[in-house]
């Protein structure tokens, strides 16, 4: 079996679905309004700066989990619906 981000095919794109797109700008909208770099925010939930940054970028597969939405949630001061979006998103890699 292979580990999460080994690939066999070095032509094929690896995106965010929808959903992951969407949480993702959101955080970055909450944290731009608080005017927090993605170090203060990781600092704030325990991890690396790089990780936030991987979260926030479009172009790479990381995602938020939801324990990490209930962690920026409390951070930000929100509900974790504000966080996620108010309709189901349809997309190619949904179930």
């Amino acid at each position: 079996m292979f580990p999460k981000k080994t690939f066999i095919c070095k032509n094929i794109k690896v995106m965010k679905s929808a959903i992951e797109l969407f949480v993702s700008q959101k955080v970055k909208e909450y944290r731009d309004k608080r005017n927090w770099s993605q170090q203060y925010l990781a600092d704030c939930i325990n991890l690396s700066a790089s990780f936030v940054s991987n979260r926030e970028n479009p172009k790479t597969d990381d995602a938020f989990n939801l324990d990490h939405i209930d962690a920026l949630a409390k951070i930000f001061e929100c509900k974790i619906w504000d966080l996620l979006p108010q309709y189901p998103i349809n997309d190619k890699k949904s179930l």
